[in-house]
């Protein structure tokens, strides 16, 4: 058994986590098997003495233990490649990091070298270690004394002569380390799926057309998903139902511009009450134009449900950093009984498009940390063929890349109710439980309430509990 400890203290730091810890343990590429994480743990950054004020950043640490067939080196490689995919760049020692990656402890191994020594070397320095060590392996011996012995005098509050090098500058806090307290909310964050609420501001989606086109109540709805718990509101000013009308631009600019706006005070409103990440506004938007305005107006996602495969759209995506979500579609508006060939796998199918957009993306220089996959459930694929992606879509983990799937009310769900749209919440639900279970990193949903009590009654599963 191999114990890895992340940290991140640089952008969305649950959603950094998230991402490192699919990679090492989703999918064909997965080096971790059989994993256990423990809480999520929020820290002081430890900045030497006159680092810039920019730098003290507070830390989202874990660590995550797993079975491996690596040896050490070989791991130690892997880590550091998937580090620089994830974003991380090289810069000093004490700066601020998207992602950091160590090797902390190696059941039955010890090794020291000038590039990687097991166990961690300053385990015992680092509350932000030990508290995550001591819900993983609490009783393992180092230098005499179990990991909780250890953990629970560093969390007593001793001195850093005791325990640090005092040839160390990091910055500490009443002479004593600085601690690390668990993030229960960081920690269904990372633990379970981001929950994209949907925001429609258009006369004529498939469930709740019309409902939230007056700015004001477009933004409390949104507001009251925020509170149930929606990490993304997902904005949307063109219908993309089997044979809906399309949208000009200047009419979806329209519609979506004030709403945009009050998003962003609410962003400011809920970061001055104390929430440091309060949520991420994403456009979906298949226009250049709206995008381009979106970006000068502070989106965070940009989500094209035709994949980016526009060049225009290719342009703007690689002159910004924001997150891209591509999806998989074959005609938008989508066309009633246009689909994947039936002759082919559409699991399948899809992988091969997502390649190829991975392989233009690469072209492009647009960064894979970048990119999440949506498989675009209904739009051009039969029932059948949905349930089909739904029940093997742990598949796409081998993209190497978040998932994001958007089930949420559909017309695939026909083959099992004859409820209305708007009525098909529960049906949805089972569908997101399996999702849960297969990985799935981003649940685009409209009942933002259900599924976040859905994810809580998961998390207090005692099997959940050791489930990433």
């Amino acid at each position: 058994m191999v114990i890895l400890g992340l940290g991140s203290n640089l952008g969305n730091r649950a959603i950094h986590l998230k991402r490192a810890i699919s990679r090492l343990s989703r999918g064909s590429g997965a080096v971790l098997h059989a994993v256990r994480l423990s809480r999520i743990y929020e820290s002081p950054a430890l900045t030497p003495t006159g680092a810039p004020a920019a730098w003290d950043l507070p830390y989202l640490n874990c660590a995550l233990s797993g079975e491996t067939t690596l040896e050490p080196r070989a791991l130690l490689r892997h880590i550091q490649e998937m580090e620089r995919s994830l974003g991380r760049q090289d810069h000093e020692r004490w700066a601020p990091r998207v992602i950091d990656i160590d090797i902390l402890w190696w059941d039955g191994r010890e090794m020291r070298s000038d590039d990687l020594t097991i166990p961690h070397p300053q385990i015992l320095e680092r509350p932000f270690v030990l508290e995550p060590l001591r819900d993983l392996i609490p009783d393992a011996i180092l230098d005499s004394e179990t990991l909780s012995a250890h953990a629970s005098r560093v969390g007593a509050g001793v001195s850093v002569g005791e325990v640090l090098d005092p040839s160390t500058e990091a910055h500490r806090v009443g002479g004593v380390l600085p601690p690390a307290a668990p993030s229960p909310e960081a920690d269904f964050e990372v633990r379970y799926p981001t929950l994209m609420g949907i925001l429609n501001v258009t006369p004529n989606s498939f469930s709740d057309g019309g409902q939230f086109t007056e700015p004001e109540i477009a933004v409390e709805h949104a507001r009251r998903l925020v509170e149930e718990g929606a990490g993304i509101i997902d904005v949307g000013a063109e219908s993309t139902r089997p044979d809906g009308a399309a949208v000009d631009p200047a009419t979806e600019w329209a519609r979506v511009e004030p709403v945009l706006h009050g998003l962003r005070e609410l962003q400011g409103e809920l970061r001055t009450s104390g929430r440091r990440d309060p949520f991420r506004i994403s456009i979906d938007s298949r226009n250049p134009s709206t995008l381009r305005s979106a970006l000068e107006v502070g989106v965070d996602i940009l989500n094209d449900v035709t994949g980016f495969s526009r060049p225009e759209m290719l342009e703007i995506a690689e002159d910004t950093d924001v997150p891209l979500v591509f999806m998989h579609s074959l005609s938008i508006p989508v066309v009633k009984g246009e689909s994947i060939p039936p002759d082919r796998d559409s699991v399948e199918f899809l992988i091969a498009w997502a390649e190829e957009r991975l392989a233009e993306f690469d072209r492009r220089g647009i960064t894979r940390h970048r990119l999440i996959f949506d498989p675009g459930i209904g739009f051009g694929k039969t029932a059948r063929q949905s349930w089909h992606i739904l029940e093997h879509v742990e598949r796409f983990h081998d993209l190497e890349i978040p998932l994001l799937v958007g089930h949420s009310r559909k017309s695939f769900l026909q083959t099992v109710t004859d409820k209305p749209s708007a009525e098909r919440d529960a049906e949805t639900l089972t569908v997101s439980r399996d999702l849960i279970g297969k990985g799935v990193e981003v649940l685009r949903v409209h009942d933002v309430k259900g599924h976040a009590k859905l994810l809580s009654r998961e998390r207090m599963n005692p099997v959940g509990r050791s489930r990433v």
